[in-house]
């Protein structure tokens, strides 16, 4: 059968980044949705911009998906070669869960966890724009 538009299929993993990219997922077992407050300002709801500074001490990010599973959930995209042992050592968890009630975050996140991922589309449950 030759090959078109309607029955192709590509089934490899591409990185389109110039670099391997990993991704792992922060479940803050509480909804982060209210954490929307401006770090820089003093919010006591910056959760979420106080995650990304924690994680952007130690790499970079190079993206970030919606909060999801009832506003618990948010994965982020990193460089493979930078990450190290960021997340089996713990450190990246540890320094999330340090956040809790060091007045930027009402939510409570002491229990928070990371969690190394693939990105992939579940088409059950995909996150309108």
């Amino acid at each position: 059968m030759p090959i078109t538009k309607n029955n192709f299929t590509h089934v490899t993993n591409t990185e389109l980044e110039g670099v391997e990219t990993s991704s792992f997922t922060v479940d803050f077992v509480n909804a982060m949705n209210a954490e929307t407050g401006d770090l820089s300002t003093g919010s006591s709801t910056a959760g979420l911009e106080a995650t990304r500074a924690v994680i952007s001490q130690f790499i970079n990010i190079l993206s970030e998906g919606p909060l999801v599973e009832s506003n618990k959930q948010k994965t982020y995209t990193v460089r493979t070669d930078s990450l190290g042992t960021l997340i089996s050592a713990g450190t990246l968890q540890t320094d999330i869960r340090a956040l809790n009630g060091a007045g930027s975050v009402t939510a409570t996140i002491s229990s928070a966890t990371v969690t190394a991922t693939d990105i992939a589309i579940d088409t059950a449950n995909v996150v309108a724009p």
